[in-house]
């Protein structure tokens, strides 16, 4: 795959920055260890580089 090319292009009528900033929800299920710290993982990164984040 050449670099900086994308594989598909939606048809939604946005630009790159309007589907970048668009909301996004996360759930984290299933059994066992770990779902916790990957959210709070995910949510620190957000938080990071500036994004709103809600826990």
């Amino acid at each position: 795959m050449p670099q900086g090319q994308p594989i598909a292009v939606p048809d939604d009528g946005l630009t790159t920055r309007q589907r970048r900033n668009r909301p996004l929800v996360m759930v984290h299920t299933g059994d066992g260890k770990g779902k916790s710290t990957a959210a709070f993982g995910i949510g620190l990164r957000g938080w990071n580089q500036g994004w709103r984040i809600g826990v």
